[in-house]
């Protein structure tokens, strides 16, 4: 059996907000006592939208969704697959400063 995929988020010290990781201090009380912890990439889709007529350099269409996972932290990110419907469970992933979206979740 593998072990379930995860996905890096930051927890706040001071006021224990979850949040992205990246530079800087907490985003909700400004301390520096931030630190990263692993929670499960799995999350449920709030939205998604597909654009036939993208910026240029990004293919069409392109899909995008607002994922809740662990800790109510949403991510905007990009769809690999299918359009999926409101409710659906997604697997988070990063790529950089990127996040992407797969519509069927590895098992």
């Amino acid at each position: 059996m593998t072990a379930p995929e995860t996905i890096e988020l930051a927890r706040c010290g001071s006021c224990q907000a979850r949040f992205l990781p990246g530079d800087g201090p907490c985003p909700r009380c400004g301390s520096a006592d931030c630190g990263v912890y692993a929670a499960s990439a799995l999350g449920k889709v709030l939205a998604a939208t597909e654009l036939h007529y993208p910026a240029s350099g990004w293919h069409s269409p392109h899909r995008l969704a607002l994922v809740e996972v662990a800790d109510a932290v949403r991510i905007l990110a990009i769809l690999e697959g299918t359009l999926p419907a409101p409710g659906a469970v997604v697997e988070v992933r990063s790529d950089g400063a990127v996040y992407r979206a797969r519509t069927e979740p590895s098992r």
